[in-house]
């Protein structure tokens, strides 16, 4: 028997190829997540392509991603956090993979969200990466709070940013 490649410890047979060959639903983002890292092991990129939505299926090219896949060994996942709330999911990973010899991680915050009870990869950033934020205006200690409290900034979000 074969082992699972997402490294669930279980089989392949009673784990991602129930989900890659359509037996079953992934009911997590965790389990979607999985079934899509195996189906980059076993090169089955037309699961990877529809499992996808929105920004992730707009950028997707079936054969430059099955070129990039026939190129890489895959040496192990493991994920590091996961979370529901509603539709919408989270997955943090790293994927350990070699590529000429090279060994590489891909270290990701893939986001997922629900439509008609299917899970769906839509985005994935790397988690090492900060996005800097831009004030527009800082508001004055008596200028009405930005937040809309109908409070003076003094009194409400001045307050929580000490």
């Amino acid at each position: 028997m074969k082992a699972c490649p997402c490294h669930s410890g279980k089989q392949y047979m009673e784990c991602c190829e129930l989900f890659i060959s359509g037996k079953l639903l992934p009911k997590t983002p965790e389990q979607l997540m999985r079934s899509r890292y195996s189906a980059y092991t076993v090169i089955n990129i037309d699961y990877i392509g529809r499992t996808m939505r929105g920004p992730a299926a707009k950028d997707f090219d079936k054969r430059e991603t099955e070129n990039w896949a026939r190129q890489i060994e895959w040496l192990g996942l493991e994920v590091i956090n996961t979370g529901i709330q509603d539709h919408n999911g989270f997955v943090e990973f790293i994927a350990k993979y070699a590529k000429e010899g090279v060994t590489e991680q891909m270290h990701e915050h893939s986001e997922f969200h629900r439509k008609d009870g299917k899970w769906y990869y839509v985005n994935g950033k790397d988690p090492s990466i900060s996005v800097p934020i831009r004030v527009e205006h800082q508001a004055g200690r008596n200028d009405p709070c930005p937040c809309k409290s109908g409070k003076k900034f003094k009194k409400c979000c001045a307050v929580k940013e000490k």
